[in-house]
This record gives structure tokens, sequence and C-alpha cells, in this order.
């Protein structure tokens, strides 16, 4: 008589809802140092602007003192026409230098996926503008490329026979925009890159099989696998864009007039041009929470876009 063996069956532990809630707790007890410091170290710097945002402050009129104003300060900067401008030129820059860096990043990301030789000097050659400091990439650029009298690039097209243009002079927001391109397409092209190495080579060949052409796996599989680092790489370039200063200061000094400023500009001049405390406390303010809606907002496109927003 053959022998009959019953399976046992394991069961994992059931995990009650208190137990659960529990765990819950302790993790965030855990993280609750952190938690502290890290308020502590923002959130109390970020409270005394609000409250120096609302008094009436200038550093070379003691004579007028220091006095509770409410939200004149607020009400005074969202009117002017600078402000304005320097956030029109904010949201010009930042999507200009978005759109061109993730472009060329993508170009240049497709090309490093390639085998060829000397691809690790070239990788290593593409890298280096993002690790040169904003002061540094905006003295290159102003002395030694685009200045039109003895910049490299007016000698080259002096060479030609073409006539070099003042290019900060004229168009600034053009060039300041050249100088974060150039500081920042090696970002996106090392995320990109890093996506496309991770994008199985047997899909692609699959779809070789079934008679797909470049331009259809570029588009049908290619593209789609990237969304989420698009995502990742332009969240982060965004956050930084909206908080461009040093190129700026050193490149064109805002001008010309208020041609090339932006809001952190704006809130240095206000600050230690017209000596006004209160004023460039109320910007910096708006500044931030204009930064917050703008990264929140595309956080929840891109969320929807890569499908992490469905299933949260």
């Amino acid at each position: 008589m053959a022998d009959v063996t019953t399976p046992v069956l394991r069961t994992e532990p059931v995990v009650s809802k208190r137990e659960a809630q529990q765990s819950s707790t302790e993790r965030r007890l855990f993280l609750s140092p952190a938690l502290i410091l890290v308020g502590l170290v923002t959130q109390i710097a970020f409270l005394a602007t609000i409250y120096i945002s609302m008094l009436s402050w200038n550093l070379v009129r003691p004579d007028q003192g220091i006095h509770f104003v409410g939200l004149s300060n607020y009400s005074s900067m969202l009117s002017s026409s600078t402000f304005m401008t320097a956030l029109i030129n904010t949201l010009v820059l930042t999507v200009g230098v978005l759109v061109a860096g993730m472009v060329i990043g993508l170009l240049l990301a497709l090309l490093l996926n390639r085998s060829f030789p000397l691809r690790p000097l070239v990788r290593t050659l593409l890298i280096t503008p993002f690790f040169v400091m904003p002061v540094a990439t905006a003295e290159i650029w102003r002395n030694m490329l685009l200045n039109p009298v003895y910049g490299l690039i007016a000698w080259l097209l002096q060479q030609v026979g073409m006539t070099p243009p003042d290019v900060l002079g004229s168009q600034p927001l053009l060039g300041v925009g050249i100088m974060l391109t150039w500081e920042w397409f090696p970002f996106f092209m090392l995320i990109l890159l890093g996506g496309l190495q991770s994008l199985p080579e047997d899909l692609i060949e699959a779809a070789h099989i079934d008679g797909a052409g470049p331009f259809a796996v570029f588009r049908h599989i290619t593209i789609p696998h990237l969304q989420r680092y698009i995502a990742v790489s332009t969240l982060f370039g965004l956050i930084y864009l909206l908080g461009v200063f040093g190129e700026i200061f050193v490149g064109t000094q805002g001008g010309p007039g208020d041609a090339s400023t932006n809001l952190p500009f704006l809130i240095y001049r206000t600050a230690f041009n017209d000596w006004d405390v209160g004023a460039a406390s109320a910007l910096a303010v708006i500044a931030v929470l204009i930064t917050i809606v703008i990264a929140t907002g595309f956080n929840r496109v891109l969320l929807r876009m890569t499908g992490y927003g469905e299933a949260q």
C-alpha cells in the first residue's frame, strides 16, 4: 500500500493592525532626531526671514528705525515691474536650459551608449563642465569665449569674414543660457546614459526581428524606458536652475538694465545695493513659494506620466 503524505502548509505570521501601527511609530521615532535637526537648521532661518519681511528695515537709513509694516513689502514687490521682469527671465531661462540641456544630453548619451575607440576618454571630457564652479564658468564664457574683441568665438568668426556679436551685451539672457546649458548638459547626459545602459538588449533585438527600424525603436522602446530618468533629471535641474545666481552675478550683473535679472539676483540687488533688508526678505519668501509650487506641480505631472502617481 502506497504511503500517502500530507503536504505541510506553511503560513506566514499574521501581523495585526495594532502591531503594524506600532512598528510604523517606532520607525518614525528612530527618524525623529534627524528630522528635528533638519527642521531646526532650515526652518528657523526661514521663519526669521518671514518675520524680517514684515519689517521696514533699511541699513543705510538708521534714522528711520525698524518698524512693523505687515504685508506692505510683499504688495510693493509683487506690483513692481522689476519683479515681473525678473520672474519672466527666471522662467524663460529655466525652461530654455532644461530643454536645451536635455536634448544635448540625450544625443550625447545615445552616442556614448555605442562602442567606439576612446569612448572612456570622450565620456570623461564630456562630463568635465559639470565640475566647473559657476563663477569659473561665467569667467570662461565671458572672457575667453563670448568676448566680442578677443574671445575664441569672435576670432573664429573673424577668420571667415563675419562680425562677432556681443552676445552678453545684446542678448544677455541667451548668453547666460549658453553658460548654464554647457554647465548642465553633462548631468542630463549621465543620468540618461545610465537609463540607456539598463535597457534590455533582448527587447531591442526582438523589435529588430519584428521589423522595427531605428526610429521606431527609439520612439516606442527607448523613450518610454527613459521616462523615469528624464523625470528625475528634469526635477533636479528645475530646482537648481530656479536659483541660479553665480553665472548672472559674474557674467552680466543682471544687465543691461534688468534684461538678465532673475529672482535670486534681484534679491541680492535689493539687499546689498538698495540695502532694503525687509523688501529683500519678502522677495526671498516669494521666490521660495514659487519654487515650491512649481516643483510640486511638476513632480505630480511627472508622477502621472511615469505611472507612479496611480500606485500611490
